[in-house]
């Protein structure tokens, strides 16, 4: 099973995925892949899901030489980061990947989750993906998705509902 969680910039993706996180945790799902974190100056990080180990992505400007888009240059370790923590992710329950944007849509960055994703047939993958570019790159799923929207009004329930279609397209290990 694979499922999108879309929204707009800043709409609350990300938290929306550590909820659902918790709850698959908690409900005895193993978990694996990558939550991304919004750090102090503008930069961002990367979590391990499984071992909690930490990265920085990108920053703003130009400075690693990785991936640049208009508010941030990737850097290529956190990439790498980001694609072994999604390698471990074979035998787990739940692959996050937490967020595929317009790097991927260029080739670059995460564009190996779809890899990943389509390989786990039994098992279920949640990608986080901007809105505007769900026409780009649903085409490199294998699967249809569900596809669950993000918006002010339905971000505190929207975990919940996640977690319920994840227990109705499949049953716990």
């Amino acid at each position: 099973m694979v499922i999108i969680v879309t929204g707009d910039i800043k709409i609350g993706k990300t938290t929306v995925c550590k909820k659902v996180l918790e709850i698959a945790h908690n409900s005895g799902y193993s978990c694996s892949g990558f939550i991304t974190y919004k750090m102090p100056g503008e930069s961002l990080s990367i979590k391990n899901i499984r071992t909690g180990e930490m990265a920085t992505l990108a920053i703003p400007g130009d400075r690693f030489g990785g991936p640049l888009v208009p508010r941030f240059t990737f850097d290529p370790q956190g990439i790498d980061f980001g694609i072994r923590a999604m390698e471990e992710a074979n035998s787990a329950d739940i692959l996050f990947v937490d967020e595929i944007g317009i790097i991927e849509t260029m080739g670059e960055g995460f564009i190996k989750a779809f890899d990943f994703v389509n390989k786990r047939r039994d098992k279920t993958s949640i990608l986080v993906i901007r809105e505007e570019l769900l026409e780009y790159l649903l085409p490199g799923l294998d699967e249809e998705p569900l596809v669950f929207k993000t918006t002010e009004e339905n971000r505190d329930q929207l975990p919940h509902d996640i977690f319920a279609s994840i227990i109705r397209g499949r049953s716990h290990p």
